[in-house]
This record gives structure tokens, C-alpha cells and sequence, in this order.
């Protein structure tokens, strides 16, 4: 059994991320879903994000969904470690620029499992 987190913050991530997980998952495997809700930074559809999992993974792995509040990197590193998660699928940025953005930039140099971006 392999765990598996998403960690989206829009509906577009959560897609990229099933994406890849549709080739990726097994049965029997765990897929967390975690949003990350900052005081000064809503996450829109944070409903959605939780649904393209549900409906898109459901069938093979079962699929947890999380509504965390806090700084996004802190939050999914310990979530992560919490969990025993052994890969991380996450965007580049919130914002959908070009680059990896602070948040991924900080998962990718303090996790130690693998860690999968997604394109944006």
C-alpha cells in the first residue's frame, strides 16, 4: 500500500495530480487530499479541489480529503510526516506563474519523501 498526498489549491492542481495518480495509483492504496487555508488567502473551491479526487480516484484507493488552516508549507511537511505519506504531489505556485513558488520551493527542501509537481 503506498499513501499518497495531494496537496491543491485550486481544482486545476487537483486535476493534474489525478492526472498523474491515475497511472500511478493501485488498489488498496491511501490518497490524502489536503487544502491549506491561510487567514489572509482563501482557497477557492475548496469543494471542487475534494471532489476531482473523489470522482476521479475513488473506484482504486481510497481518498481522504483534509481542510487544514495555516502556512501552507508547514501545514502539508507535517501533515506529510503525520501520515507516513511516500510521495507528495503538489503544484508549482498558487498564483499560476511561470516557476515553483515559496510554498513548493520549502515542501520540496524539508520532506523526505519524494515529491511529485504538477504542471500549473
Amino acid at each position: 500500500m503506498t499513501r499518497y498526498l495531494v496537496a491543491a489549491a485550486s481544482p486545476e492542481t487537483a486535476t493534474a495530480a489525478c492526472d498523474y495518480l491515475d497511472g500511478t495509483v493501485e488498489d488498496g492504496d491511501e490518497v490524502f487530499v489536503l487544502t491549506v487555508q491561510e487567514e489572509a488567502r482563501p482557497v477557492e473551491g475548496r469543494a471542487a479541489v475534494s471532489g476531482v479526487a473523489q470522482d476521479r480516484l475513488a473506484g482504486r484507493a481510497t481518498v481522504r480529503t483534509y481542510r487544514k488552516t495555516g502556512t501552507p508549507d508547514r501545514v502539508i511537511v507535517a501533515f506529510a510526516r503525520e501520515r507516513g505519506v511516500d510521495q507528495i504531489v503538489l503544484g508549482p505556485n498558487r498564483g499560476g506563474d511561470a516557476g515553483i513558488g515559496s510554498t513548493t520551493r520549502s515542501v520540496l527542501a524539508t520532506v523526505d519523501a519524494p515529491v511529485f509537481v504538477v504542471p500549473g
